[in-house]
């Protein structure tokens, strides 16, 4: 499927506009959008994409045999958000910030996810930011479903201290070496810590941003 877009000098724009928030300035390259795209399982399940881009994840979740009809995308970048919806017009394209995902998926009246493929640059946000939005991703996701992620960082794209407060664990898929740079896949779930452990976890993470571990 040859859907990517074919808007380099506006993901440079996007880049620009705000480094924090796309995180890259060259697109995904194949052999990482298939690796993330191989960790969704196929079926009828909801898969949400969070900082789609240019749509390279995006073609390679359909070529994985995501259904339109049970892919959402999400792109905080206005100008990426409308090229999203030109080229992929079957998806549903939500332009907005993955910090207010609930409030977001709320009007789709799906239900929860059972994967959520993310590209954002999550150990570039501030601790606040990046705490909030795994919170969200992880309330909208099933309690079986999956946070699959990608990072340049030789460390964890979710820092181990943040990741036992939210009460999930996670496990290094791959290492990409043909792309630019070098990218690491990580798949996150659940573990059995029990929910109200967890948000006293946040509750002391979002009170202590110095604590090493979580930056």
């Amino acid at each position: 499927m040859s859907q990517r877009l074919k808007v380099r000098p506006r993901f440079l724009s996007a880049w620009l506009r705000n480094p924090r928030q796309v995180g890259a300035v060259l697109p995904s390259s194949d052999g990482l959008t298939q690796t993330m795209a191989a960790q969704v399982d196929r079926g009828t399940g909801l898969t949400v994409e969070l900082g789609a881009g240019t749509g390279a994840v995006t073609s390679a979740l359909l070529t994985r045999g995501v259904t339109p009809d049970r892919l959402i995308v999400v792109e905080k970048d206005q100008i990426l958000a409308a090229e999203l919806a030109r080229h992929f017009p079957a998806l549903r394209v939500l332009e907005g910030d993955a910090a207010r995902l609930r409030k977001l998926l709320r009007r789709s009246a799906l239900g929860l996810a059972d994967n959520v493929v993310s590209s954002l640059p999550l150990l570039s946000m501030r601790t606040h930011t990046r705490i909030r939005v795994l919170a969200q991703i992880f309330a909208i996701l099933h309690p079986e479903g999956k946070l699959v992620q990608f990072t340049y960082s030789p460390r964890p794209p979710v820092p181990v201290r943040l990741a036992y407060a939210l009460g999930v664990e996670g496990e290094r898929i791959e290492r990409v070496f043909w792309n630019l740079p070098p990218a690491n896949v990580w798949v996150y779930k659940r573990t059995r810590m029990n929910l109200t452990a967890t948000r006293s976890g946040i509750k002391t993470l979002h009170n202590d941003t110095r604590a090493p571990g979580v930056y």
